[in-house]
């Protein structure tokens, strides 16, 4: 089937931001269907008024108010009998970022078999009661689906491959109001249509007009999952089998894809724990129910956890708890040093500093290092707790210690810490690219003798739509006896800042955590002739020291996917 997607968006009663929306959709080029969901006169009229004035508008009616579900579904009905192959359901009320669509449709067009559903980043103008409130649907579809493949059920950005869908509604009753997002993307997840995440940015409009009913549509939500409930125990046999047939699904995933799956339902359960009774509750349910489950659901995981496992111990021999090849126990230890370091990053960052240790000779040497006043960068890694070495300097008066990200890159992890302490996101440096531009924003931190955290052992993410920059561009280097894919970004940043540089890291020994400094360079040079193989130099002396590091602590480096296949 050809590749045709058309827009649907409900219409009820939006207020102002329905006209913006429309404008900023349609230099997109997609015909588009605006549903009535019996709007009052004043917005039908605005409604005609967008259909004569933008060709490719289509105007459908319910005739009267029936619920959000029931206008989409009314929109993906008659975009199949129109020839469409997927419809793209956007929201009215102005709320996602239409800048996203490319992207969106990028996905569709590369994976037509699969629901592309948002993931929202949202930014401060979001309430807090709707932030809270998600993590209880969050929960509950994790449950009924037995995965996290589902990053966010209640988004109404989201791609549908038509065919599917709509056999799905004509054999299903599916809810008509705002339960609709919810409820029709478990059960196209229980009917093996795969599910891809991506991106989206969420801001509530100043002169937005919401109709959500806090109390009446959070009854819906929990009667609905009280509903599906049964469901998955009927589908449960074929959910688990989907998870636990032996093979990888073929071909890999970029990091990025896979991103925050495995821990975002565990982050929702433990800051509801601390929340109610404690640090230590968290941990108690962290080891015996959240370790046992990702292991357990997350076949790609364990696969990707082995091969890294036996590699490492194939270059290295024996190693402390690796002494011989790695089965399934080292991989659920793997796992299980993956959850304290998650829980132990959430406690920090909330102030429950109980059992959580840093030793204070590193602490020490760390704090003379910075006490010089000259900027540096640290490259990090995936290994270890490097936001501990954030959290718990913060807690000791340290300041200027910015940890730079890429774009959206972790955007939900970084909602939820920032839900846990507002002042995490205080010395975040956010990056869609290393320019020149970013680098003087960033000198001028460097100046004020703060510092840089970039973590080097993975490129940054890339959409569909955006060109190759310094930070996705790679050099392949030996790496535990193959050649792996490492960023040219953070040397390039390095370059461009002309300021000393550091490997650190803050690994758990078992009793408490240690900070790993390493100078590095005291200034990184790339000389426009042979620019490539000087970078490749520096990543594969990094390489080498993160080998190291791996063979000391193996069970710490945290990259659930397969590395040496990324590209």
């Amino acid at each position: 089937m050809s590749f045709r997607p058309c827009l649907i968006l409900p219409v009820y009663d939006p207020g102002p931001t329905l006209a913006r929306t429309v404008a900023a959709l349609a230099g997109h080029g997609l015909p588009m269907y605006l549903v009535d969901d019996g709007s009052g006169p004043e917005t039908r009229q605005e409604l005609q008024r967008l259909a004569a004035a933008e060709p490719l508008v289509r105007l459908l009616s319910m005739g009267r108010n029936q619920g959000k579900g029931a206008a989409v579904m009314l929109g993906l009905r008659r975009a199949a009998l129109d020839g469409f192959s997927h419809g793209f359901q956007v929201d009215s009320d102005g709320q996602h970022d239409a800048s996203a669509v490319p992207a969106f449709l990028a996905l569709a067009q590369a994976h037509p078999e699969a629901v592309i559903a948002g993931t929202p980043c949202f930014d401060h103008s979001v309430p807090n009661a709707r932030r809270y409130g998600r993590l209880f649907s969050h929960l509950w579809v994790g449950i009924n689906t037995l995965s996290m493949t589902i990053h966010d059920s209640l988004c109404g950005f989201r791609v549908y491959p038509l065919e599917a869908t709509v056999a799905l509604m004509d054999r299903t009753a599916i809810g008509r109001r705002m339960t609709f997002d919810t409820e029709i993307v478990v059960r196209l997840h229980w009917a093996g249509v795969p599910v891809l995440n991506a991106p989206v940015q969420v801001t509530y409009p100043a002169d937005g007009v919401s109709h959500f009913q806090p109390w009446a549509d959070t009854l819906r939500l929990v009667l609905l999952h009280a509903r599906l409930l049964p469901g998955m125990l009927r589908h449960s046999p074929g959910l688990l089998l989907r998870k636990l047939a032996p093979g990888a699904p073929a071909g890999p995933i970029p990091w990025y894809r896979i991103g925050e799956r495995g821990t975002l339902l565990g982050f929702r359960i433990m800051l509801g724990l601390l929340r109610l009774v404690g640090p230590r509750a968290v941990r108690v349910v962290a080891d015996g129910v959240l370790v046992p489950y990702f292991f357990v659901t997350s076949r790609r995981a364990r696969k990707a956890s082995r091969a890294y496992l036996t590699r490492l111990r194939a270059q290295s021999g024996p190693l402390p708890g690796l002494p011989g090849e790695p089965g399934p126990g080292a991989v659920f230890r793997h796992f299980r040093s993956f959850t304290r370091s998650t829980v132990d990053k959430v406690l920090a960052w909330s102030g429950c500093h109980s059992g959580i240790e840093l030793d204070p000779a590193d602490l020490e040497a760390f704090m003379a290092q910075r006490a010089g006043g000259q900027g540096t960068l640290f490259l990090g890694a995936h290994l270890g707790n490097l936001e501990m070495l954030r959290a718990l300097g913060r807690g000791q008066g340290l300041t200027g210690l910015n940890a730079v990200i890429y774009g959206r890159n972790a955007a939900r992890f970084h909602e939820i810490l920032e839900l846990v302490n507002p002042g995490f996101a205080a010395d975040l440096v956010r990056v869609e690219q290393v320019t020149p531009d970013t680098a003087i924003r960033m000198q001028q931190k460097l100046e004020q003798g703060e510092c840089l955290f970039i973590i080097a052992d993975r490129p940054a993410p890339r959409t569909p739509d955006q060109a190759e920059g310094s930070n996705q561009r790679t050099v392949q280097v030996p790496f535990l006896g193959a050649p792996a894919a490492f960023p040219c970004g953070p040397y390039f940043l390095a370059h461009l800042l002309r300021c000393p540089v550091y490997l650190v890291h803050c690994v758990y020994d078992g009793t408490r955590y240690r900070v790993r400094l390493e100078p590095f360079a005291e200034r990184i040079e790339l000389p426009r002739a042979g620019r490539e193989a000087a970078m490749a130099e520096w990543a594969a002396r990094y390489a080498r020291s993160l080998e190291a590091q791996c063979r000391a602590t193996p069970f710490q480096w945290f990259n659930f996917f397969d590395f040496w296949a990324e590209r």
